[in-house]
């Protein structure tokens, strides 16, 4: 389906408001169809595919969560926003459990909020599909690769002729492969382009102001675009919850892709530094890391560099605790709490290299707050989710009053505590 024209079905009982939803969506260019019953919604889906259902929740005979609940049943890969002019926890939590809404908005909305929570549900629609591709594409390579390692298993000589063509072939195009398969894992570890962007900026400017030279610098360079490729062959179960959420076998587990990414390069001459460089970027100076237990001096100074970038990325982005850290608590937590594990001469190359960057605009630099801390005019960092993963608020909005009083009555009716990140004050 062309992602530039996609199509959206509305659905409420309330004329008026269907009318002016549609005149909001429409000029931004999508195929917008409208219903005034659940019913009639079905109707309408069983012969068009749609990318996107905005269904109110109040409406008579059958209900929006019942609605919500049969298109999640039967076209799951359409994604869906609930509607409702009351804030009401039971509304909510059948809208979360039955009819697994993407985003839940109160009526009247706001027009930018409204944008901007469709355009994020349509991105994540589209990166479904994409991840459902990089899933085929990688059992299609596993293939291909078993029916390689057997053809590899023949005779000395033939072995040998191959492996010479290969490495002949490689020397010119490995440059092109290491950016193929860093794409590739970002995308199966659902990492958006521009924050792929961001981060390799950040690798860069560390590496630049690091004592490594030359060839080193471009080896620790290779290192972090390859360091993940050994999670490739991971399931789901191994790599979306948090590194702390894993239970110890799977801990045990999932410690393993150092060693399967330096295995799966090995055999590319140009690319075997880089591979000693991730077998040891989550080793700490302390002993306390993975796979082998090194210490100090048996950890190359490459290894050092790319372990606090990579501890750093991983705390911010929450894949190593229960919760995403900010910029701030992040390098906190590696000057002090865990200071015995890095190189301090790579931890102010860190810090220094994300000042250079917040001045250019290119860093994350945000810190983690309470609703109670919030006032107008704070600019939100990252997507503000539910502890159900309901993205409830897009990154990037400034907050008002409004915005404000609605989401802590939200946090409130559904007890919890959300999960806020801003702008670092100054």
């Amino acid at each position: 389906m062309d992602t530039d024209y996609r199509s959206i079905l509305l659905v409420d009982d309330d004329a008026e408001y269907l009318a002016a939803l549609k005149a909001l969506l429409e000029p931004v260019g999508h195929h917008i169809h409208c219903a005034e019953s659940g019913e009639a919604g079905l109707a309408i889906l069983e012969d068009i595919p749609m990318d996107l259902v905005i269904s109110d929740m109040n409406m008579p005979n059958m209900s929006g969560d019942e609605f919500l609940s049969e298109v999640a049943a039967k076209w799951p890969e359409t994604e869906r926003i609930g509607m409702t002019a009351s804030v009401e926890s039971e509304v909510t939590v059948r809208a979360i459990n039955k009819g697994k809404v993407s985003r839940f908005l109160l009526k009247p909305w706001e027009d930018d909020e409204m944008l901007q929570a469709v355009e994020k549900c349509l991105q994540l629609g589209q990166l479904k599909r994409e991840n459902e591709q990089l899933h085929e594409l990688t059992l299609e390579s596993n293939k291909q690769l078993k029916k390689l390692t057997r053809k590899l298993a023949g005779a000395v000589e033939d072995r040998t002729a191959r492996l010479l063509h290969s490495h002949t072939e490689l020397k010119s195009s490995y440059r092109s492969v290491v950016r193929m398969f860093s794409a590739l894992t970002a995308r199966r570890l659902g990492q958006l382009a521009e924050d792929n962007v961001r981060l390799n900026k950040l690798m860069v400017t560390v590496a630049k102001l690091s004592p490594l030279k030359g060839g080193d610098l471009k080896q620790l360079y290779y290192a972090w675009q390859l360091r993940n490729i050994g999670k490739l062959s991971f399931d789901d179960q191994l790599i979306k919850p948090a590194y702390l959420q894993l239970s110890p076998a799977r801990q045990r587990l999932y410690r393993r892709h150092p060693l399967l990414a330096q295995a799966q390069i090995m055999l590319v001459k140009p690319l075997y530094d880089a591979g000693k460089i991730i077998a040891q970027h989550k080793e700490y100076l302390d002993g306390s890391g993975y796979p082998s237990g090194l210490k100090a001096d048996e950890i190359s100074l490459g290894a050092q560099y790319l372990c606090v970038v990579n501890d750093y990325v991983e705390l911010v982005n929450g894949h190593y605790s229960e919760r995403a850290y900010s910029t701030a608590e992040a390098i906190r937590y590696m000057q002090d709490t865990a200071e015995e594990r890095y190189n301090p001469e790579a931890l102010k190359t860190l810090v220094k290299a994300l000042q250079e960057l917040n001045k250019q605009g290119a860093a994350l630099k945000d810190e983690y707050i309470g609703s109670v801390e919030l006032k107008p005019g704070m600019k939100l960092t990252r997507d503000l989710l539910s502890e159900q993963h309901v993205l409830l608020l897009s990154a990037g909005m400034v907050m008002d009053d409004v915005a404000i009083e609605r989401l802590r009555e939200m946090e409130f009716n559904l007890g919890e505590h959300f999960r806020i990140y801003i702008q670092q004050r100054k």
